[in-house]
């Protein structure tokens, strides 16, 4: 595919009528979209409508071992690549034999058109993510390169602003009117420039972080910030230089505890510094890792489906030449891993986050597009068991470009893919060992090779929706379509405000056809729901009346044999296991 279109339609020759699936296969053969049709005896016009991002290897099949689709016409001899309009060519057939360039199977007559136009692409090729503003390096205070990035609102006013990590300190960015940015602040490097910096948020406070030696941790004072004029750029100093530490490839905090946890430093074989931040002027080393070098992580106060570590600060680590791992970080003098995890062609394991309702690690590898030839690959790991993390599958990008920062908000994984730009996958199929690309915005469309250049990181965590994303050379504002903003967030309970009840025992559990609900308390009314391992809802009651005895009898006759999650309106949870 040469740019972005749509598929609309082919025609296929059924010998009977019957339903078929057709599938849209990646690079690596994963099916990107599938939907089956009632094909009629005969000729006959299939609409697809699927719209296909540039890129090369894509497949398009009948999901069958005898479809009985073919076009028995010996003069349609056609030689590879077969062009398709001005869009794309068919590169070959999994077709061999004498028959290999007699007729087309399954399908010809291929019908595409142009992708609907996204509203101001800036002459970027996108798909669902619209540019808003957009900024070159020497615009915002210069540099041999950009790098990392990250956001804040202000409490009270609302205002959103960016912070762009170069190589020469960090530049401030108001981005409350995405399309009208102002770079009004500047941070210097604390050193000397360097290729890596890496910028986080706590309690209002910037910790900012480098691999130039003798760096330290600086702390900026957002509020100081946020009270200069964005008329003019002013310099920024930090109120603190915590200096534990020189070097460091990343700052990860845990906004929930305030702890942050400094990774990849010439401190504890590379493991984990962690320092309380909780009084952010006053950094204080507490603790430490160093069972290995750790290149990323992601730290939360766990609440996953494992009743083992709940409520405990768990680590999630990404461990370069390591593979992933995950600690038990609850006492800060006394961090113990729980689990390791390799995978097949390992490169090196970048960076991840996990789902919201932690059910699942997403996670990539910065090397196996080099060293294996890989297109993007993104992986899917079951982390319902801490101790014993599974890889599900991987979704393969279109692209070959090599992965980097990428970041969890409800349904959707934002991706920062180096040369290929933002992508934004949607995970409500993870469970299956699937995910779909449904939008992206190239910011560098001269090239998806795997190289190291283009997208560093991005930042999709502000309110409005808009998404920051940081490159080598440029600053973008981008937002992705009221779609992807706007749909329910199934990959995690939302927040309810019913009034509170307790589930105190599920019985029986395992169940068939029925259950018993135990609260605590009389003659309250209570929302219920039942998620299954994706964080859907698989039954829920808005509304329960709660007997004298505290106790309700419910069918779960209509949900599916499986492992489940039973939550009340007060946040309250216990698993269920549905057995017939």
């Amino acid at each position: 595919m040469y740019e972005s279109c749509v598929l609309n339609s082919v025609k296929v020759f059924a010998n009977g009528e019957d339903q078929r699936a057709i599938a849209l296969l990646s690079p690596g053969g994963d099916i990107l979209q599938a939907e089956v049709f009632s094909i009629p005896d005969g000729e006959s016009v299939v609409e697809l409508g699927w719209t296909l991002s540039p890129g090369s290897g894509y497949g398009l099949s009948c999901l069958a071992q005898n479809p009985q689709l073919w076009r028995d016409d010996l003069n349609s001899t056609l030689n590879y690549p077969y062009a398709i309009g001005d869009y794309a060519s068919i590169t070959g057939s999994s077709v061999n034999g004498e028959n290999e360039f007699s007729y087309y199977y399954f399908f010809y007559d291929w019908n595409i058109g142009p992708a609907p136009a996204t509203v101001n692409s800036g002459g970027y090729p996108c798909d669902h993510v619209e540019l808003m503003d957009v900024a070159n390096l020497n615009d915002l205070g210069g540099g041999a390169n950009g790098n990392d990035c990250w956001g804040w609102v202000e409490p009270g006013t609302g205002r959103e602003f960016a912070f762009f990590g170069k190589s020469n300190g960090t530049a401030f960015i108001d981005v409350t009117d995405a399309t009208n940015m102002h770079y009004f602040g500047e941070l210097p490097t604390a050193t000397t420039p360097s290729l890596w910096r890496d910028i986080k948020v706590y309690n209002n406070h910037a910790f900012i972080v480098s691999e130039a030696g003798g760096h330290g941790m600086q702390v900026v004072d957002l509020f100081d910030v946020a009270a200069l004029p964005n008329d003019a750029v002013s310099t920024v100093e930090a109120a603190v230089v915590y200096g534990q530490f020189g070097n460091a490839h990343n700052i990860v905090i845990n906004e929930e505890t305030g702890y942050a946890y400094a990774v990849g430093t010439n401190t504890f074989n590379g493991g984990l510094h962690v320092v309380d931040i909780q009084d952010p002027l006053n950094p204080v080393l507490v603790g430490s890792y160093d069972g290995a070098y750790t290149h990323d992580a992601q730290a939360v106060v766990y609440n996953g489906p494992d009743a083992d570590y709940a409520g405990k600060e768990v680590v999630f680590c990404f461990n370069g030449y390591s593979g992933f791992a995950i600690v038990n970080a609850e006492d800060k003098s006394d961090i113990q891993l729980i689990s390791s995890l390799t995978y097949d062609q390992l490169g090196y394991t970048h960076q991840g986050w996990v789902s919201e309702n932690q059910r699942f690690a997403f996670l990539n590898d910065e090397l196996d597009e080099s060293n294996f030839g890989n297109n993007t690959r993104t992986y899917i790991v079951d982390i319902a068991d801490l101790d014993n993390p599974l890889v599900l599958g991987y979704f393969t990008s279109p692209t070959t470009a090599i992965d980097h920062n990428m970041y969890v908000v409800g349904s959707h994984l934002y991706q920062s893919n180096y040369l290929s730009g933002l992508r934004i996958l949607n995970l409500n199929e993870a469970a299956s060992g699937t995910l779909e690309q449904v939008g992206y915005f190239d910011t560098n469309p001269e090239s998806d090779a795997a190289q190291f250049d283009g997208t560093w990181s991005n930042y999709p965590f502000f309110p409005s929706g808009n998404v920051a994303i940081s490159t080598f050379t440029h600053f973008f504002m981008v937002r992705p379509d009221e779609d992807i903003l706007n749909e329910p967030n199934s990959v995690s309970p939302p927040v309810d405000v019913n009034e509170s009840l307790d589930v105190l025992s599920i019985q029986p559990n395992p169940a068939a056809e029925e259950i018993q609900l135990r609260f605590e308390g009389n003659g309250r009314v209570a929302g219920v729901a039942i998620w299954d391992a994706m964080g859907r809802i698989a039954k829920r009651w808005d509304a329960l009346p709660i007997p004298s005895a505290a106790a309700l009898n419910v069918d779960v006759s209509d949900v599916e044999p499986g492992v489940y999650v039973v939550t009340t309106s007060s946040g309250q949870s216990a698993r269920l296991v549905i057995q017939r």
